[in-house]
């Protein structure tokens, strides 16, 4: 299977619409560039590559009181798990930390074992850190 990345993406959208022929695969660093560039999807199997995508993909939310090093303790378990941070976003109000990650699964042992970490690292740093399927989202937004 051919691999459709964040990096060669672009040759395949044609007037902002993706096209993709049987064969290949998107990575979900692509899927993530034709979300934020609102790329739509032509035909079945652009879906079906887009959908396979997702299915690799969590958000994580971490909140609770701002302290040093929550950043680089919550990504060290998704990297210690073989994962990769494909987006993060986090800011701090009244004192109060929020971030959110979107996490790549594939080089993991999966969504479960993702979950335990994380937990345990929440318990830890006194966080709690929460981890949905980005499918979840994706459903959502289609409702």
């Amino acid at each position: 299977m051919r691999l459709i990345t964040s990096e060669n993406v672009a040759s395949f959208v044609k007037d902002g619409v993706l096209q993709v022929e049987a064969g290949w695969t998107l990575a979900p660093s692509a899927l993530e560039y034709l979300r934020r560039n609102r790329i739509r999807f032509a035909g079945e199997e652009s879906r079906a590559a887009a959908a396979a995508a997702a299915e690799d993909l969590v958000v994580v939310t971490v909140q609770g009181i701002d302290k040093p090093g929550i950043i680089a303790t919550v990504a060290s378990e998704v990297a210690r798990q073989g994962g990769n941070v494909t987006d993060l976003s986090q800011t701090i109000l009244a004192g109060v930390f929020v971030m959110v990650l979107v996490v790549d699964l594939s080089g993991t042992e999966g969504y479960d074992a993702l979950v335990a970490g994380l937990a345990r690292v929440g318990e830890e740093i006194g966080m709690e850190i929460s981890v949905r399927l980005y499918s979840v989202y994706e459903a959502m937004h289609r409702i």
